[in-house]
């Protein structure tokens, strides 16, 4: 009864115990209480070991024999691997602290490094705070000038609109002049085949006047001297308006051709020499028995074989080189010859001729057909009195070449030397406002070569009678070389609009005919 009390007894103990061990896994089980647990084991083993004493080795055997005995000592078995696995779990939670108080120390020092740089982040709260006031009164600022360009803007296209309304109105008065323009067209066409016809007279007027020059034996009345002046009148008012000779018209070289005038020591050899012909040829020509036996002031006639290419230009030029042309009015006198900046180049004499004289850097020669030159601003070794040939130069430009040309004794134009005749054409005038483009037009003031037009400089042509980018000179227009630069609806065949930026100037300056030449800065340049 005793022994059924006892085993009662560490029944319920063992329970307790198994009881406070769940806590201690399941549980947040203090580490003391282990510590008790421990030493209640103890204990119980103690109090076993004493009882198994107490009672003999028979109360061993039935103790041993007795399965609850067994299966007491079974749980305290497995409550001692229990401990065991809380030895090791504590083990593992002491590791856990330690990383943990490493982690918080760790955490310090970054809360500590926060702490130091918190007074260079509100400094630069401080400074965004600034900027952003700063942007706030910027886009304030924008958003007035926005409102102005909005006004702006609403003005602007007020004046637009009227602008417009001013260009409709001009438009329709261009369009009205350009009817005018185009009877008065017509009427100029007619006129150029009226100066056509006189032009036939012109050889025919020139031959009378030479041949009553050459009766100077005879006596002359006053009324035949006045006769004569109004030829000469007549003539140079003629040749001043139409200026169609082709340079071997003007040179007189045309026929194949050049009449020389035999000098003082001149010899049928040292012509022939000069001129590129054989002496024969020259005798057979001239009917000349004895070529020894020439007399001063007999023609001699000769022959030239490609009257295009016998002559050739003194230097090479560039129109921005040409610092007067001739008839140009300076200081109220109007110039002779053209002066060219030409410093360092070769001059050559245009035809073979005679040098007449040599004064300093000035060279005057006869190159026959009554034709004078003059050449001056050269460095030259050329002696008076000597033949020179146009293969070979007279000198060296010093800087400014300057040029003379002198026909039947008159000055002529030496720049159509330069160039080749067009022909008659008829010339307007326009402006930017023609065409009828507004300002905001992507193409307004645009000349058909992409560039803006130069005035009194760009003229518009016809392609296929005037090349593009061509220079063209029109003597008696003004002094100055044009260029193609533009084309026209209206601009066709023998017809050249000039550029000018004003459009009333446009309209002032009328219709009017002029000859045209195309420039060629180093025409016959051999």
């Amino acid at each position: 009864m005793a022994r059924n009390k006892r085993v009662g007894i560490l029944k319920t103990m063992i329970l307790f115990l198994l009881f406070i061990i769940f806590l201690s896994l399941y549980g947040c089980f203090p580490l003391g209480n282990y510590f008790e647990l421990s030493m209640r084991i103890e204990e119980l083993e103690s109090r076993v070991d004493n009882i198994e004493q107490s009672y003999g080795q028979s109360v061993s055997d039935k103790i041993k024999g007795d399965k609850e005995i067994v299966g007491i000592k079974n749980n305290i078995s497995e409550i001692k691997s229990n401990v065991e696995m809380i030895d090791k779990k504590v083990v593992n939670l002491n590791s856990q602290v330690i990383n943990l108080n490493d982690k918080v120390s760790s955490l310090q020092k970054d809360v500590s490094a926060i702490k130091a740089d918190l007074p260079n982040v509100k400094a630069n709260l401080s400074d965004l705070e600034k900027k952003l006031t700063s942007t706030n009164n910027s886009m304030t600022k924008l958003s007035n000038q926005v409102s102005d360009l909005d006004k702006r803007l609403s003005n602007f296209e007020n004046k637009t609109v009227s602008d417009i309304s001013t260009l409709s109105k001009r438009v329709t008065t261009l369009e009205n002049n350009n009817s005018s323009i185009n009877t008065k067209l017509f009427s100029i066409e007619n006129q150029l085949k009226v100066i056509d016809n006189i032009k036939k007279d012109l050889d025919v007027l020139s031959a009378q006047i030479r041949e009553l020059k050459s009766l100077s034996q005879l006596s002359i009345q006053q009324s035949d001297i006045e006769f004569i002046k109004q030829l000469q009148q007549e003539i140079q008012d003629l040749k001043s308006t139409i200026q169609s000779m082709s340079i071997e018209e003007l040179l007189k070289i045309k026929e194949g051709y050049i009449y020389y005038l035999v000098k003082s020591g001149d010899t049928l050899s040292s012509i022939a020499n000069a001129y590129g012909v054989k002496v024969d040829a020259l005798s057979q020509v001239n009917n000349i028995k004895d070529p020894s036996k020439i007399a001063i002031g007999q023609l001699i006639k000769i022959p030239v074989n490609d009257p295009s290419k016998y002559y050739r230009v003194p230097v090479k030029i560039v129109p921005s080189d040409i610092l007067k042309y001739h008839g140009q009015e300076v200081n109220g006198n109007k110039t002779v010859g053209i002066d060219i900046y030409a410093r360092g180049q070769d001059v050559y004499p245009i035809l073979p001729g005679k040098v007449i004289s040599v004064d300093s850097y000035r060279v005057t020669i006869d190159h026959g057909n009554m034709i004078m030159a003059v050449y001056d601003g050269i460095n030259t070794t050329v002696k008076q009195g000597t033949f020179v040939t146009n293969n070979k130069p007279l000198g060296q430009c010093i800087d400014v070449f300057h040029f003379e040309l002198y026909i039947d004794g008159e000055p002529r134009d030496p720049l159509r030397l330069f160039t080749e005749y067009k022909g008659i054409f008829t010339v307007t005038f326009y402006s930017e406002w023609d065409d009828g483009k507004v300002p905001s037009h992507p193409t307004f003031r645009i000349a058909r070569n992409g560039r803006v037009p130069s005035s009194f400089r760009t003229i518009a042509v016809d392609p296929t009678v005037i090349p593009l980018g061509s220079l063209v000179y029109i003597p008696t227009l003004s002094n100055v070389v044009f260029i193609a630069e533009d084309t026209g609806s209206a601009i066709k065949g023998n017809r050249i609009d000039v550029y000018v930026s004003d459009v009333r100037l446009a309209l002032n300056q009328g219709i009017s005919a002029h000859p045209v030449y195309i420039l060629y800065p180093q025409k016959n340049v051999q």
